[in-house]
């Protein structure tokens, strides 16, 4: 069998494209066992993807032949950042004795945006604990959400200051001790991807947290009851712009969100979230 000796130099790299700080960059090769190793960077966002190819000269760089078939390792389709190694047999593809060889490591962008994905979750705080929030994931993106929870409906029919109820019917009340917030959100926003995973957003809207308490009232003749309401209790009840603000994670299919939203600047509260990406 005859002995192949590889005279190899250090590689050079052809970029079809460059964009910005992206870049798939050559460092150099080695021989082990009759194998040719060429290792290479990419240097990329985490949303581009690449199709990557390998030619070699035998005249000096003067010609190119290619793109090389007996190759194996990141090949191809290549869509993940960092040291990346092509591995040529060239005694199955152009058998040759002493050369000096040039390599050419060929980068085409394929994709030089985030994928778009259509995504919904379940979320939810302590005072609106039945929530949906649903849109679309980009590098820019948007979302629709409401919240609330039993109470959202009621009213307050009376209100509750310095320590008076405003009670103007015929007739007295009692407190039943029945009290909570009838809240609600409805919000619209902007979601931002900075990495693979994460993605931030911002949304804004109406929101409503009224703290009531719920009375009996009576008539004065025979004490009799004459149905139920709701007191307002002002100190605690806050209504207005409410600005929702977090992150979102996703793991493949699954989502993972946290953040905080607030009524006015006078309110505060955790959101959580889980749900999936389409």
């Amino acid at each position: 069998m005859k002995q192949y000796q590889l005279g190899l130099i250090l590689l050079f790299c052809h970029l079809v494209f460059i964009l910005n700080a992206q870049k798939v960059g050559s460092v150099g090769s080695e021989v082990r066992n009759g194998k040719v190793y060429v290792h290479y960077l990419v240097d990329a966002k985490f949303y581009n993807e690449f199709n990557i190819s390998l030619y070699v000269s035998r005249d000096n760089g003067q010609t190119y032949i290619g793109p090389l078939k007996e190759v194996t390792g990141d090949i191809g389709k290549v869509n993940k950042e960092g040291w990346k190694t092509i591995v040529w047999d060239p005694m199955k593809e152009m058998p040759f004795v002493s050369e000096t060889l040039i390599f050419d490591v060929r980068a085409e962008i394929i994709r030089n945006k985030p994928m778009q994905s259509f995504f919904m979750m379940f979320v939810g705080n302590t005072t609106t604990y039945f929530g949906l929030r649903a849109g679309l994931l980009g590098r820019v993106g948007f979302y629709a959400e409401l919240r609330g929870n039993l109470m959202a409906m009621n009213t307050g029919e009376f209100s509750y200051q310095d320590g008076t109820v405003d009670y103007n019917q015929p007739g007295y009340y009692t407190f039943t001790g029945s009290n909570g917030y009838a809240a609600f959100s409805a919000l619209v926003g902007v979601n931002y991807q900075p990495a693979k995973k994460f993605f931030l957003y911002l949304g804004a809207g109406y929101g409503k947290e009224d703290y009531l308490m719920k009375i009996d009232e009576f008539s004065y003749d025979g004490d009799i009851n004459i149905g139920s309401s709701y007191v307002k209790y002002d100190q605690y009840s806050h209504s207005g712009v409410e600005i929702d603000l977090g992150v979102m994670y996703r793991i493949k299919m699954l989502m993972l969100s946290g953040g905080a939203t607030m009524i006015n600047f006078k309110t505060f509260g955790w959101t959580a979230g889980i749900g999936i990406s389409l």
